[in-house]
């Protein structure tokens, strides 16, 4: 605390001094007091006193904080605070010394405005020997799925310390049950895998995956999973020493405590992928019933709506025709006037009019109907068959 030379905060510095030399006075008077004397507490409690209230002052008047600090006093909406020239001794980091400290140096809070570089493994720790062994079961798996999860594993995308250019740290994987994969569709019967050999023209040669599966089902994973690789010296030495492929569920590398990888997290292929997908029963039950559940809902509020309508034009009609009756009538008598005028109206219109009767036509000497061509058949799913 620096002492002020305004009037007025002389004596509240003078009392923060002797606030500061008290322990050492009640250090001497514990030497000097004689043994049995009681302790006088009296000059200690009015110091105290004289404390808290030239605290109370301070925070309430920003001249006399002003005197305490020797700065400025700033008030912002949010509350009040002091501006210093130089930072207080014992009161601040090291840091804000800055040169001042030969050990450390200046702090600058962005040292780099692009982000700090992050943490590279070092050339041993990307020994074969610290790598991690991974195992998955190809069972029923999509075989682009299951390659791509692969890639990922061996080029290292899942370890948080991967970087694309600087590091390896990719793992080993262990592919069981390579005959077992599958492909969607008619994938099946048209999926074809290309390999030239002796790298001449001419000397290439086609195969299918219903045919490579039974003959070589192990080149399929290798194929699906070199397609995931970038073609470069790395990708080859990685394709080469960490793949390992076999046919059943067991392998040759128990001794390496291989770490199952999660099934649920690859897309298994289903009788449903080979379906057309409208035809599935998962999307019918998903989009195409609750649609066709609001289109029947809306042509039936409509169809409603249209008769409503209708039947009040009809009472609007028929009560110009029964006139003031209708005030003695109920609403039953009223609808059966009203259907009687109707019947009425009906009979004269059809009286001495012949009726049109088509006949019908049958196919010679038989009495099966003749169709006419060209209509559109009816529907025959009904909409009560699916609330069910």
């Amino acid at each position: 605390l620096k002492p002020s030379t305004q009037s007025g905060s002389g004596a509240l510095a003078e009392t923060v001094s002797q606030a500061s030399r008290e322990p050492q006075i009640h250090a001497m008077e514990m030497q000097l007091r004689p043994q049995g004397q009681p302790r006088r507490d009296t000059r200690r409690l009015g110091t105290l006193a004289g404390l808290g209230f030239a605290a109370l002052i301070a925070t309430s008047s920003g001249s006399l904080r002003e005197a305490f600090t020797g700065g400025f006093v700033a008030n912002r909406p949010a509350g009040s605070y002091v501006m210093l020239d130089k930072p207080v001794e014992g009161a601040t980091c090291l840091h804000a010394y800055g040169t001042k400290d030969k050990v450390r140096p200046e702090w600058n809070e962005f040292p780099n405005p692009f982000g700090t570089e992050a943490y590279r493994p070092v050339v041993d720790m990307m020994d074969d020997k610290y790598r991690q062994w991974v195992h998955f079961d190809a069972e029923g798996k999509d075989v682009e799925d299951l390659s791509g999860k692969i890639y990922h594993v061996m080029r290292g995308k899942d370890n948080p310390l991967f970087q694309p250019r600087s590091c390896d740290v990719g793992a080993f994987a262990i592919v069981t049950n390579c005959e077992k994969v599958r492909v969607p569709g008619l994938d099946f019967h048209y999926k074809c895998y290309f390999r030239n050999m002796r790298q001449h023209p001419g000397a290439t040669k086609v195969e299918r995956f219903a045919d490579l599966q039974v003959r070589f089902p192990e080149r399929i994973m290798m194929k699906e999973v070199w397609k995931c690789f970038p073609k470069n010296p790395i990708s080859r030495n990685i394709f080469k020493t960490r793949l390992k492929l076999f046919q059943g569920p067991n392998h040759l590398y128990y001794d390496k405590d291989p770490v199952e990888y999660r099934t649920n997290k690859i897309k298994d292929v289903t009788h449903e992928d080979m379906m057309p997908y409208n035809d599935r029963r998962s999307v019918f039950y998903t989009k195409n019933l609750p649609r066709m559940n609001y289109i029947r809902k809306k042509v039936e509020a409509e169809t409603k709506q249209k008769t409503l309508v209708a039947f009040k034009d009809f009472l609007s009609e028929e009560l110009t025709r029964v006139g003031d009756r209708a005030k003695d009538m109920g609403v039953d008598e009223y609808l059966n006037v009203a259907d009687e005028n109707r019947a009425m109206d009906k009979i004269r219109s059809m009286k001495g009019v012949e009726l049109e009767v088509e006949k019908p036509v049958y196919y010679p000497g038989t009495t099966i109907l003749k169709k006419k061509l060209g209509k559109k058949a009816p529907n025959p799913i009904k909409w009560d068959d699916f609330q069910r």
